[in-house]
């Protein structure tokens, strides 16, 4: 289960960087093509506002929690006893999990409500509104069960080698197929 879940984050970061990128890519022509021949891309606001930068933040939620790189307060983490921080760490995981998946049962219900009236978003090209909810929906979901397998291996195991956990100093380790 751990390396079907590392591999969809990684697919997610991937699709994320190709996002970033073809963002650069629009508003850099488009910055030129704006000043160089009074000609923008009429299109490219629509598309990177209401797609590129929605699937680059939420394709990319999953593994940046797995590389230990969210916000974190941990004033008083480093100086728990390593039981306690265990505990914790599960009841963490697992109320993420439960709030993120109550967000990504309404970004679905959002997503199928835009899907069955056949709505678009407003701008130069009609864009499906559904589809801008798709990576939110992914994402969350992806990083949900992330958290549930994150929570099981801590109960089970103790640690989970999967995840960086940079208080500890736990770094992942590759996996090899």
């Amino acid at each position: 289960m751990g390396k079907v879940i590392i591999s969809l984050e990684r697919l997610g970061l991937a699709l994320a960087v190709i996002c970033v990128t073809l963002i650069m890519f629009i508003v850099s022509y488009d910055a030129f093509s704006r000043y160089a021949f009074h000609a923008p891309l009429p299109w490219a606001f629509e598309l990177i506002s209401y797609y590129l930068m929605i699937a680059a933040t939420y394709f990319a939620i999953s593994a940046t929690f797995q590389q230990g790189d969210h916000i974190n307060i941990d004033l008083f983490r480093s100086i728990m006893a390593p039981r306690l921080r265990r505990v914790l760490d599960i009841l963490w995981s697992l109320l993420g999990a439960a709030i993120f998946a109550v967000v990504a049962h309404g970004a679905w219900g959002e997503m199928a409500h835009a899907y069955s009236r056949n709505e678009f978003l407003p701008g130069y090209i009609t864009w499906p509104a559904w589809v801008s909810q798709l990576p939110i929906v992914l994402g969350f979901a992806l990083l949900v069960v992330r958290l549930c397998a994150h929570a099981l291996t801590l109960l089970l195991r103790g640690s989970d080698p999967d995840v960086v956990d940079h208080t500890t100093g736990v770094e992942i380790k590759e996996h090899h197929e």
